[in-house]
């Protein structure tokens, strides 16, 4: 039995990392690092950056795969779901404006004058939806 959560273990250890890798590479690739190393001038600090997503993935599998209960209450449970958001919202900037994908919708749907309004609006449902589904799923 030991040997089995032994195995078992270094079998997450193993996925969760290979995950991270790829997430790493993924996000490394949409260009996420690169805009807030810019933006927030931290240069110096890349490799702790990286070495902090890659550790969070593999740990997050883990207690995914092994079922640990992490007794966090309500306002853990809200600082992680809230930056989870801003990375999810990151991210999804992040995919957008590689994608361009911004200045080919406001040129088809004639939105040009209307943009912030837009991003204020898909911000705001992204936030309401993430909130329904904390308080009640």
């Amino acid at each position: 039995m030991l040997i089995k959560k032994v195995l078992y273990l270094v079998f997450c250890i193993i996925a969760g990392s290979a995950t991270a890798a790829g997430f790493v590479a993924f996000i490394t690739l949409l260009g996420v690092f690169q805009k807030l190393i810019e933006k927030y001038k931290t240069a110096k600090y890349i490799k702790n950056i990286e070495t902090a997503i890659i550790s969070g993935v593999t740990l997050f599998n883990l207690v995914y795969l092994l079922e640990l209960p992490l007794p966090l209450g309500l306002w853990g449970m809200s600082i992680i779901c809230l930056l989870g958001g801003i990375f999810t919202g990151c991210l999804a900037g992040a995919l957008a404006e590689t994608l361009n994908i911004f200045p080919i919708l406001s040129r088809r749907f004639k939105i040009r004058d209307w943009l912030p309004y837009v991003l204020i609006a898909a911000a705001l449902g992204k936030a309401t939806g993430s909130i329904i589904q904390l308080l009640y799923f």
